[in-house]
């Protein structure tokens, strides 16, 4: 299963959107990316998805107050999705919500859509699998296990989304499952786990995972150890990487090869706690991981919007004069611009490139000297004020690595016009 197409009405801050996620007439798109600024209803989106396609067992856990779904001033909120089956065939299902229903009325408002989403689910558990990670995804901590209040998530879909919905969602030990996935599989297992975590933790390496204590210990620069010594940001990618693995390997473990299955991976700031080197290569790391998964994240992050093909980056804003949130498309291909052009774009909505003090420098120089007339306080700032700006870098000015690329071009260019 695959998403055709999105429609929200009057789902919280969100108005009215309408999100495609067709690359051609016949064709999904892999990758969806959701930009915008806090407030504008990403998150929104992508719990509207899960909801969507939770299923009748699973959508209590999630909407806990359905009217908490609907926009205020508005009388009912309504969510459509359109869905692409492995086999070609298309779906449609939605989820009506009104002011006032209970969940008895609500489920009545909408079992035809449930039924047809039901009977798929029924027929097999890999029927439209669909995870999703909120912004809280971190390793659960063993020492507070019993002191923490019970979630209530016990379905099977529900679970597999549920730090969307939830900061107190707790992920799937990862310890437990490496070493249940070892046990089943051997040192195929275990090199499952030790690629997949070694290309998004740099300098770190599973070395061995110690069964009495239940730890997988880590070579590190600093020696070996175990996973909850990791940095927290180590801890963060490791703790919703391995979520994921387990789900998927869980549902497709008899498949060969668990990672090429379908699927839907809906994550919320996908590049949370990254180094701006890991944030490059996040994508290209899900794309070579989940081949066959269909991934729509949320960004604040220029560097991972950079990553972004043609039709993949949209971005939520406040348009005037109404001031709710409004879907737009970027025109172009993100990774074809230079990292400044993507900042000064209306994804991102940034003026300038100085800092806040450089700019506020330069309209302070522009508005003195616009005047008539100066005072000898307001010529001497004048004159300090264009010293400081004349001894700051042009944007465009080149790096050393850029000018030794630039040397090397003009000895190419040379050499030829020599021949």
């Amino acid at each position: 299963m695959f998403l055709k197409k999105l429609v929200l009405e009057d789902v919280r801050s969100i108005e009215h959107l309408e999100l495609p996620f067709l690359e051609t007439e016949d064709e999904t798109r892999k990758w969806t990316f959701l930009l915008g600024e806090n407030g504008t209803g990403k998150s929104t989106v992508l719990k509207a998805v899960a909801l969507v396609l939770a299923g009748s067992d699973a959508l209590p856990e999630l909407l806990v107050e359905p009217e908490s779904w609907i926009r205020v001033g508005a009388r009912g909120a309504r969510i459509q999705a359109e869905l692409v089956t492995a086999q070609g065939e298309e779906r449609r299902i939605g989820l009506d919500i009104r002011r006032g229903e209970n969940l008895f009325e609500l489920f009545e408002r909408n079992r035809d859509s449930l039924r047809q989403l039901d009977a798929a689910l029924r027929h097999t558990s890999r029927s439209y699998l669909t995870v999703g990670y909120g912004v809280s995804r971190r390793l659960s901590d063993p020492r507070y296990a019993g002191s923490r209040p019970s979630i209530p998530f016990q379905k099977l879909r529900a679970r597999s989304v549920a730090t969307l919905f939830s900061p107190d969602a707790e992920l799937n030990p990862l310890q437990n499952w490496a070493i249940d996935l070892h046990y089943r599989l051997g040192d195929e297992g275990l090199e499952l786990i030790r690629e997949t975590l070694g290309r998004l933790l740099p300098n770190v390496e599973l070395s061995r995972i110690d069964r009495d204590t239940k730890t997988l210990l880590f070579a590190t620069p600093d020696g070996e150890i175990p996973l909850g010594m990791l940095s927290d940001g180590y801890q963060n990618v490791a703790a919703w990487c391995g979520d994921l693995l387990y789900n998927v390997t869980q549902v497709f473990e008899d498949y060969k090869e668990p990672l090429s299955a379908r699927g839907l991976l809906l994550i919320d700031e996908v590049d949370l706690h990254l180094h701006p080197v890991w944030q490059r290569q996040l994508k290209r790391f899900l794309d070579d991981k989940l081949p066959n998964f269909q991934i729509v994240a949320t960004t604040h992050s220029p560097l991972t919007a950079h990553q972004a093909g043609e039709g993949e980056l949209f971005f939520l804003q406040r348009d005037e004069p109404s001031r709710v949130p409004v879907l737009h498309r970027y025109a172009g291909s993100p990774r074809q611009l230079m990292i400044h052009q993507v900042l000064v774009s209306p994804v991102f909505g940034l003026a300038t490139m100085d800092s806040e003090r450089v700019e506020e420098m330069r309209r302070e120089y522009e508005n003195l000297s616009k005047q008539d007339r100066r005072t000898r306080v307001e010529e001497r700032r004048m004159r300090q004020l264009a010293e400081e700006l004349q001894d700051l870098p042009e944007w465009n000015a080149h790096t050393e690595l850029e000018q030794k690329r630039a040397a090397v071009l003009e000895d190419i260019a040379r050499a030829l016009q020599a021949k």
